[in-house]
């Protein structure tokens, strides 16, 4: 007899939002976009072309569309001539950057206990 349980339907269905949420997050230029959003926000289209070192316009525009689609980055058109359009995190979009800053602080963390360990 196996001592694995199974798992009830709830479970599987979380699993399944869980690893989609992570999907739509890992998507590349999606972390660099939401850091470079978190350091000073709100960003033109231009500014975080800039930030964000290789990122092509196209992926740039892609991402931001995606990530507006889920709630992770808000879009605002300001009615100026000619238009001017802002981007910034929404409150969903803050706690993920603060989730990101949490896993940044245990990647610095480990990867000076690992350098610690190969110099010694």
């Amino acid at each position: 007899m196996s001592n694995l349980q199974e798992l009830d339907q709830e479970t599987i269905d979380d699993c399944k939002i869980i690893h989609s949420q992570w999907n739509e997050i890992t998507k590349v230029w999606t972390l660099p976009l939401i850091h470079s959003l978190g350091l000073a926000q709100p960003a033109r289209f231009n500014e975080l072309k800039r930030r964000i070192e290789g990122i092509s316009a196209t992926s740039l525009s892609e991402r931001l569309t995606e990530l507006e689609k889920i709630g992770i980055i808000q879009r605002k058109v300001i009615p100026e001539s000619p238009p001017r359009v802002e981007y910034s995190l929404t409150p969903k979009g803050e706690d993920l950057q603060n989730l990101l800053e949490k896993f940044a602080d245990w990647v610095r963390r480990w990867n000076a206990d690992e350098k610690k360990t190969k110099s010694s």
